[in-house]
This record gives C-alpha cells, structure tokens and sequence, in this order.
C-alpha cells in the first residue's frame, strides 16, 4: 500500500517482489520504494512499520547526502539498499548497499557511511580519504541535519573525533596504522581485523578528513576524493603536499570538541 508521511512528505510503496541475488538466484523480498532509495528487505525479521521507517531513513540520508556532494549536479537512479540476515558485514557495489537485518533492526547500520560510497565513486586507492569521508559525513549529517550515526568504531561521533584519534595515537595499534594516513593503499588485515587495525585507522582517517574540511572546506576535499590521485591534487591545490597537512594535524594543539 501506499503510505504517505505527512512528516517528511515522502511517499512510500512495499510490496512483495521477486528478486535477483548477488549469484543470480531468484528469491523473495519485501520492497519499498520512495523517491531515492529502493530497499529490499528479507520477507522476515522486519515487521511493517520498522521496514517503513527505515525506508524513510534511507531516503533522507540519500537526499541529504546529495545535497551535500552533488551541489546542483544531475541525480541518478536512486540508491538500492539489501537488508538481509545474509549479510555479515556493511558493504557497498556500485549504488547497491548491503546492511545485516539485525544492525537495521537495533538502529546501528552505517547506512549513511554506505551510501557516501554509493553517492560518491572513488577512483583511487587512499582508503584513508574514502573512509574518512564516509565517517565524517555519516557523523556529521546525523548530528546536524538528521538520522543517526551507527557508530562502528567510535562513540565519539564527530564533535569529539579529535580526542578519538589523540586517545588511539598513544596506542601501539594507532601507531601502527598511522603511516597509511595521507597515502595510497591501507594497513595490512584492515578487513580481516576489525577491532585491532580498522577501529583505530577509522577514527584516524575521520580525524584527518575533518582537520582537512575545516581548513579546506567540503567541497575541495569532496573533489579530491572523487579524484584519480588526492594527494597529488591535494599539494597541487595547496601548495603543501599530504605529508606537511599530515604533520599539522598531528601536532595541532589538544581541545575539546564542542
């Protein structure tokens, strides 16, 4: 049925739909469908209403993403969003987000991280500026204009990300992933180890990218990321390679994020 939320105004459709998986195998899906995004969620382990507000959530964060990257460009099709028991781990391909059920039903899938990765292709591999970000704007937006911030790695969101990355560089482990910050590639088992390698780079990246935004502005640091070389484009842009804006960040004076 069709339901319209006099809230945000968004007009929502679910229905029962046969869909085609990962491997091409034919399965059932719940799908609701508003202006851009088109979620697709198990026949089970959502009722009506959690199905429907997570496609409003969807929605609103893909719209205000848009506003945020795209600043006037042309919109494409809307973002498709998989919502299943299947899925172990938040991933992205292409414009299709895949988010585990059990995080979407506990309201802690990264939904806004993944689609700044649908919205925004990154050409490049500085893992660091793509999950920068991602982290930055998943937290930024759910503070400021709305949804929320799943808080994978930190709870410290974006006004206190700083203090994050301080409490991580005098860990062993923040040492250890700190020299993939501002360069092509990403630390060894980033993937693999979680708590031990993610969690640490994660918050570091988020920290770098927001000293660059608030220096730079969101949109140079947005067009570098979508970029062939960020830190080419960075010192071209600047006058100050990746090294020298680095070594700025890590020596900025400690203060509380308000």
């Amino acid at each position: 049925m069709t339901i319209i939320d006099a809230t945000v105004g968004v007009a929502l459709l679910c229905v029962p739909f046969e869909g085609t998986g990962r491997w091409g195998e034919r399965r059932q899906v719940e799908r609701c469908k508003a202006e851009r995004a088109i979620v697709d969620f198990d026949p089970s382990g959502l009722d009506g209403a959690e199905r429907e507000t997570f496609t409003r959530l969807a929605h609103r964060g893909v719209v205000d993403l848009e506003r945020l990257l795209l600043k006037g460009a042309v919109r494409r099709e809307p973002v498709r969003f998989v919502v299943s028991a299947r899925v172990d781990m938040s991933r992205t391909f292409g414009r299709t987000v895949l988010l585990p059920l059990r995080r979407v039903k506990s309201r802690e899938a990264p939904y806004l991280h993944e689609t700044v990765h649908a919205l925004l292709p990154s050409p490049h591999r500085s893992t660091w500026l793509t999950e920068g970000l991602a982290c930055y704007l998943e937290s930024w937006v759910a503070e400021n204009v709305g949804g929320y911030d799943a808080h994978v790695f930190s709870g410290a969101g974006d006004r206190r990300i700083h203090e994050a990355a301080r409490g991580h560089l005098r860990s062993a482990r923040g040492r250890h992933v700190l020299p993939w910050v501002g360069v092509t590639g990403e630390p060894p088992r980033l993937f693999e180890d979680r708590a031990g390698v993610a969690r640490p780079f994660y918050v570091l990246a988020h920290s770098f990218t927001k000293y660059l935004v608030e220096r730079l502005g969101l949109s140079i640091v947005v067009g570098l990321a979508g970029g062939r070389n960020p830190e080419e484009a960075l010192a071209r842009l600047t006058g100050r390679d990746a090294a020298a804006w680095r070594a700025d960040w890590l020596s900025a004076s400690p203060r509380a994020q308000r």
